[in-house]
């Protein structure tokens, strides 16, 4: 599955600012997936627009083909969750999901974009691409993450995951193909953890990358079931984050201390309301 020629999307949402807020532009999608109202929620944030996306089947089946885009405009604040954890189900032998997720992160915008994870079922095989474009003025914080299940109580595991993350610049080649494959893997691989997730933030060069990157360290030691390290992207362009925890919740927990250093470190860039005004002619 290629990042440069991805299915055509089932999922194409795309942001404007508008009176001040961020709001809808472009509402584009196709079963299995579902979208409702959007909120203006965060006092701090009066201009972000939260938006929950749904699925109507609930699942990723073996002969599922779905991608998604979001885009933001210059001077737009997005925040993307999903209802809930998606099962991965078994796909019968020579197939597997394919999913592409296609993020574009204008000058000035933001973009907190943290789906709840994948359930990998026994048997299941899943191949995924989340390519971030972001202007080098913009903000993102990108989180991805998986855990197994077998309803039987077997410790039977799924049968493949193929995941792709790819990160760049606005009109530059990719900083970063970051790609994890495993095919039949043994229950030792995973060394007693259950969750495994990894996160970018990508920043504006303002920030101070090494003072964030050891306040990310110092708050992920604190947290009891959780294995995590922090390093600086290449060209500094922002920081990754590996998690690996005993439980979810210790996932969601160190997902939730990286996400509040985020929103502060994005705050202090310059506003998106200036970012975004046109200038005088």
């Amino acid at each position: 599955m290629s990042a440069s020629a991805p299915e055509p999307p089932r999922l194409d949402l795309s942001f404007a600012r508008r009176g001040g807020r961020t709001v809808i532009d472009r509402r584009l999608f196709a079963w299995p997936f579902v979208l409702t109202r959007s909120f203006h929620t965060d006092a701090a944030r009066p201009d972000c627009l939260s938006v929950i996306l749904q699925t109507g089947s609930g699942a990723v089946h073996g002969e599922d083909r779905l991608t998604q885009r979001f885009t933001l405009s210059a001077g737009t604040a997005v925040c993307v969750a999903t209802q809930g954890a998606t099962s991965v189900h078994r796909a019968e032998p020579g197939a597997r999901a394919k999913e592409q997720v296609l993020l574009r992160v204008a000058t000035g915008a933001r973009l907190d974009y943290r789906p709840e994870p994948r359930i990998l079922f026994p048997g299941a095989a899943l191949c995924q691409v989340l390519d971030l474009n972001c202007a080098a003025d913009a903000s993102a914080l990108v989180t991805d993450a998986f855990t197994m299940h077998d309803p039987d109580g077997q410790g039977r595991l799924f049968r493949e995951l193929d995941s792709a993350l790819v990160v760049r610049r606005t009109g530059e080649e990719p900083l970063l193909i970051d790609r994890m494959h495993l095919s039949d893997p043994d229950v030792a691989v995973f060394n007693g953890h259950r969750a495994f997730g990894s996160a970018v933030l990508m920043l504006p060069p303002t920030n101070d990358l090494a003072a964030l990157r050891q306040r990310l360290a110092d708050a992920l030691s604190c947290i009891d079931g959780l294995y995590a390290a922090a390093s600086l992207l290449p060209e500094r362009a922002g920081l990754g984050v590996r998690l690996a925890g005993r439980q979810m919740r210790h996932l969601r927990t160190g997902f939730d201390a990286i996400a509040a250093i985020y929103r502060e470190a994005a705050a202090q860039a310059p506003s998106a309301a200036a970012t975004a005004r046109p200038t005088a002619a």
